[in-house]
């Protein structure tokens, strides 16, 4: 299984961290541009009011996305997380039962591994069979999963690239 589920959900919290941030700043100059009106009463400063709400929202907006993308990754850090103790577990087991992991594969340890016994030689290869379908089952769910995020973070910086390019266009 690989991935770092530290590293993922320390990224999540720094994304929520800056999205917090992002927040903030939105409001604070959310207020200081509704603030010109008092002050400054022409025709330049409610286009300047206009344009800094604009940017305002669309900073507000980044924030947003921010928030979405660190859940999202910290979300995926704790399925991982959950997956891979369970892929350990899975490991352990083979070991334990003379079993071999290679490649995404178990099969039988070569060499001596007990007694000559066709009994135990068949329930270590159920083993292998059954241990064999936990760890594709796990390899399915570790890739739906790792879809599902990139598609999360894909539609993310779509919505950005979009706030973006709005803001240059107007």
């Amino acid at each position: 299984m690989p991935g770092d589920p530290g590293s993922l959900a320390a990224a999540g919290t720094a994304a929520r961290q800056s999205a917090r941030d992002l927040d903030r700043a939105s409001a604070g100059g959310t207020t200081a541009y509704l603030s010109l009106k008092d002050v400054w009463g022409t025709s330049t400063s409610v286009r300047a009011r206009k344009e800094g709400q604009r940017s305002m929202a669309a900073l507000a907006e980044a924030g947003r996305q921010a928030d979405v993308v660190g859940t999202a990754l910290q979300g995926y850090a704790a399925e991982l997380s959950a997956l891979q103790a369970r892929a350990r577990r899975v490991v352990e087991t083979a070991d334990l039962a003379g079993l071999v992991i290679e490649n995404g594969q178990v099969r039988l340890g070569w060499g001596v591994t007990g007694e000559a016994d066709l009994e135990a030689t068949n329930d270590r290869s159920a083993l292998a069979s059954t241990l064999q379908a936990e760890l594709d089952g796990l390899g399915a769910q570790h890739r739906r999963r790792r879809d599902r995020l990139l598609a999360e973070l894909a539609t993310s910086t779509r919505e950005l690239d979009e706030i973006a390019t709005d803001l240059r266009l107007r």
